[in-house]
């Protein structure tokens, strides 16, 4: 895979105030939602990690939403369930 790498530069270039950790973190949520788990509401790793950067700019709680989608093992529900707690400010 060798697109995920020019993602990470992408991502982390267009915003300067982010760190790698929480490009670290998007890049993680992304893999989880769109190649793992096949999560309908974004289409490719591209898509996810803008939409991941944004809700990231506007203060949300990404770590939280990470580990709250792992634990939902890709059922759409829950998955939706971790977006309104932690992936909206």
């Amino acid at each position: 895979m060798r697109i995920l790498p020019l993602l990470v530069l992408l991502f982390s270039g267009a915003c300067d105030d982010r760190t790698a950790a929480e490009v670290d973190t998007c890049e993680s949520l992304c893999m989880m939602l769109v190649v793992e788990c096949e999560y309908g509401a974004f289409p490719s790793v591209d898509s996810c990690m803008s939409g991941c950067g944004y809700n990231f700019s506007e203060g949300a709680d990404i770590e939280s939403q990470l580990a709250c989608v792992e634990r939902a093992g890709c059922d759409t529900f829950t998955i939706l369930e971790c977006e309104n707690a932690y992936g909206r400010p």
